[in-house]
């Protein structure tokens, strides 16, 4: 049997999916991140290297005949030399590697100009104009951009935190916050934020305690709705170029789990453009990574 593997590489976790030759999904598998700028090459190489030995055990092989990876560290195809150090280790007759944005926008079920929004634990939005030109907006990094996503509502929220401590306070978000990090006074998670072990994603984890308050701290809710207005302006600068665009995807989970950001959004989305739909993905990304694998 010929098996084929699509790799969905997002900022929190990796969903693998594995088909054979007739397209038939057999199994799906997750692990830990591959985003190798939020963990450093080596970790996120481990981390691929431990989800192919659980997926190759299930399939009692070590081969594929083809795999596409999607990646949330690119925003294009990688060149050879990152595809080499974070999957020369894949056993495989071919093997791509592309942005997770671009599987996703391959899970999107439209002929005419299909776009898509992640919003997980970084943001970025994506889509095809009408002569099959690749448009990107958002996706800068935790650093400089990301915003609406898990990462910023989780930091903007900390640093409200911070403001409620240094002026001896007290609020529901406060409170969450010393629960989250399991501390009796907010100071006391210094050490843990800036460990080195602290990787971005256990920092936007704390995005989703915050949108649980959401629905009845005020300081909760104008967080997330700053930050789905945010992410929302990314997302027309794209609807503004890909002028045809009929659907519009949405991903992650802030979209999934978050209802006041997700409903923010679409407000905001739907003002300029009442005729996209707005949905989630038809197919999860790692099989759209698959029927990728499934044409190399």
């Amino acid at each position: 049997m010929k098996y084929y593997l699509g790799i969905d590489g997002g900022g929190t976790r990796t969903t693998a999916a594995v088909s054979d030759e007739n397209g038939n999904i057999l199994f799906k598998e997750c692990g830990k991140t591959i985003n190798f700028y939020s963990v450093g090459m080596d970790k996120a190489r481990n981390n691929l290297n431990e989800l192919l030995k659980s997926v190759c055990s299930r399939i009692d092989s070590d081969f594929f005949e083809a795999v596409f990876v999607g990646c949330s560290a690119l925003d294009n195809e990688a060149d050879s030399k990152t595809l080499n150090a974070l999957c020369g280790g894949i056993k495989a007759e071919k093997i791509a590697m592309n942005s997770d944005l671009y599987i996703a926008l391959k899970s999107v079920k439209s002929d005419v100009c299909p776009c898509v929004a992640i919003c997980g634990t970084g943001s970025m939005a994506t889509g095809e104009d009408e002569n099959g030109n690749t448009i990107i907006a958002g996706g800068w990094g935790h650093i400089i951009g990301d915003e609406g996503s898990g990462y910023a509502i989780a930091v903007n929220a900390l640093k409200k935190c911070c403001e409620l401590c240094d002026k001896g306070e007290t609020s529901p978000l406060l409170d969450k916050a010393n629960e989250f990090f399991k501390v009796d006074n907010f100071r006391k998670a210094i050490d843990f934020i800036y460990s080195a072990d602290t990787t971005k994603d256990i920092i936007a984890d704390f995005a989703k305690d915050v949108g649980k308050l959401a629905e009845s701290d005020e300081i909760a809710h104008k967080i997330i709705t700053n930050e789905a207005h945010s992410f929302a302006k990314t997302v027309l600068i794209l609807l503004r170029e890909v002028k045809k665009c009929t659907v519009l995807g949405l991903y992650g989970g802030i979209f999934v789990h978050n209802p006041l950001f997700r409903k923010t959004f679409e407000v905001d989305i739907t003002a300029e453009f009442p005729d996209v739909i707005l949905q989630l993905l038809d197919t999860p990304p790692e099989e759209g990574a698959l029927e990728l694998a499934r044409n190399l």
